[in-house]
C-alpha cells in the first residue's frame, strides 16, 4: 500500500461528510476533543496513536484532524497513511473549520470535568 498525505479544506471535509464519504479522526487529546469537535468525528489522539485500534474506512476517505493542523499532520504522516494508504489533512484543523462557519459539538460539563476531575470529584463528594 502507498502512503500519501493530502490536505483537504474545510469546504471540501463539509460537503464529504454530509455525503457520508469520509471518516474524521480528531487526533486531539480527550479534554479538548469535548470541548468541541467536527461532529461525528471520532478521537484518537496522537498520544495512543499506535496503541488504539484505528477505525475501518469502509470506502471513505480518512481526514485527520486537530487544533490547526499541526498535530493531525504529524499523526497523518507517521501512522495513518501506512495504515489507510491515502491520508487527508484538515488543513486549519478545528480552527480551519469554526473559521468556515461550520458547527462544531460540544459536551461542556464533560470538559470542565476533564480539566479539573478532582475539584469536581470532592463537590459531589460534599453534597
Amino acid at each position: 500500500m502507498s502512503k500519501k498525505v493530502e490536505h483537504v479544506d474545510a469546504h471540501t471535509l463539509h460537503g464529504w461528510v454530509a455525503k457520508g464519504e469520509a471518516i474524521v479522526i480528531d487526533v486531539r487529546e480527550p479534554h479538548e476533543y469535548l470541548r468541541a469537535h467536527i461532529p461525528g468525528s471520532l478521537q484518537v489522539p496522537l498520544s495512543r496513536l499506535g496503541t488504539q485500534e484505528l477505525p475501518a474506512a469502509e470506502g471513505r476517505k480518512v481526514v485527520v484532524s486537530c487544533a490547526s493542523g499541526m498535530r493531525s499532520l504529524m499523526a497523518a504522516d507517521r501512522v495513518l497513511a501506512g495504515h489507510y494508504g491515502t491520508v487527508y489533512n484538515l488543513h486549519g484543523g478545528l480552527s480551519g473549520w469554526q473559521s468556515a462557519g461550520f458547527e462544531v459539538a460540544r459536551d461542556e460539563q464533560a470538559a470542565a470535568e476533564g480539566l479539573f476531575p478532582n475539584l469536581f470529584s470532592m463537590f459531589r463528594a460534599a453534597r
